[in-house]
């Protein structure tokens, strides 16, 4: 016998489900530390951490907050055009509380959504404006990250078995960069082309197609503009820096002997771990993805292995979810929102 959940039911569930993600990540947490107190003594994994130079980790917590500043500002200048002016304290708390919503219920990646409900409460900046927005701004992200891995894929040795992807990254960057400029300074000729492939649906979807494309266009105001343009393009370039400079602070923290390299690696590929979506704030993902490349970049000792791990993570993680809490209370955003709809 099939039945209907009732509206109560529905609520009971949205209600619930932060606290469901916050039992798997406790569940996580004791497993993590049963698996590493399997591996290395967990005495000897806190005194690797509490023998961290507070300085540099310090710094690091510094380079992260710098990069939240940073994308906070970027986001402000992609809207030119608004009256009154999107100020920067609208855009630094959406962007906090977008990756905050994406941390803590990853496997529903509604951190956009949050964004754009964040901006839109503050600013009234409707939605469909800003999606073009985070169009820009994801493609800008994926150009540098490609542009960082071809960057140190010539000073890295790989097995013969493994294909050289540089040119393919580099000929992926310059497409995006091409399909930037089309939307940015052809765009009647993009909404041309738009028009012919919706033409064929039914009228009602045909101009909802139509407005949401037109809304969007509207988000890449920011790239007319040369100067602005160079101003994405150089924040972009900072925050590909800043990714990499973080990891980079945590080795004399800890003292261990790698380079810039070494932080740049550890960088993509925690990167490329934590992309998909996964366990609630990235609990081992991102910590087996950093102590996977620090066994491959040849430290041996487990304990300062663990010991980087966890604090990388804590130092990348933490921050966020601190300020994204703040976020959340200042938009008042609820949970609910974040559950599936019946």
């Amino acid at each position: 016998m099939i039945t209907e959940k009732t509206p109560s039911t529905v609520a009971n569930w949205r209600r619930a489900l932060p606290w469901l993600n916050l039992a798997l990540a406790a569940l996580l947490v004791v497993a993590g530390l049963w698996y590493l107190s399997s591996r290395v003594s967990l005495a000897a994994v806190g005194d690797a951490l509490a023998a961290a130079s507070p300085g540099w980790v310090a710094l690091a917590v510094g380079v992260i907050l710098a990069t939240l500043a940073l994308k906070g500002w970027r986001w402000q200048l992609m809207f030119p055009d608004e009256n009154p002016p999107v100020p920067f304290r609208a855009a630094f708390w959406a962007t906090t509380l977008g990756q905050y919503v994406n941390l803590i219920i990853p496997f529903l990646r509604l951190g956009e959504v949050a964004r754009l409900y964040a901006l839109n409460r503050e600013t009234g900046v409707a939605p469909a404006r800003a999606l073009g927005t985070l169009v820009v701004e994801k493609t800008l992200d994926l150009i540098f990250f490609g542009l960082t891995i071809v960057f140190i894929l010539p000073l890295v040795v790989l097995p013969d078995y493994v294909n050289q992807p540089g040119p393919w990254l580099l000929l992926l960057a310059t497409a995006l960069l091409t399909v930037l400029y089309l939307l940015a300074y052809r765009t009647a000729w993009v909404i041309g082309l738009w028009r012919r492939v919706v033409r064929p649906l039914p009228d009602r979807l045909e101009q909802w197609l139509l407005r949401v494309a037109v809304s969007g266009l509207e988000g890449l105001a920011a790239l007319r503009d040369r100067r602005r343009a160079l101003l994405l393009l150089l924040t972009s370039l900072l925050a590909a820096v800043l990714a990499v400079l973080m990891p980079y602070t945590l080795f004399p923290a800890l003292g261990l002997p790698l380079t810039l390299l070494d932080a740049a690696l550890i960088h993509v590929v925690v990167t490329i771990a934590i992309t998909p979506p996964s366990t609630p704030a990235k609990i081992g993902v991102f910590n087996g993805a950093v102590a996977l490349m620090l066994l491959q970049l040849g430290v041996t000792d487990e304990a300062a292995v663990a010991g980087y791990a966890i604090l990388f993570y804590l130092v990348a993680i933490v921050p966020p979810v601190a300020l994204g809490v703040v976020a959340a209370s200042r938009s008042q955003w609820r949970w609910s929102a974040a559950a599936p709809q019946p």
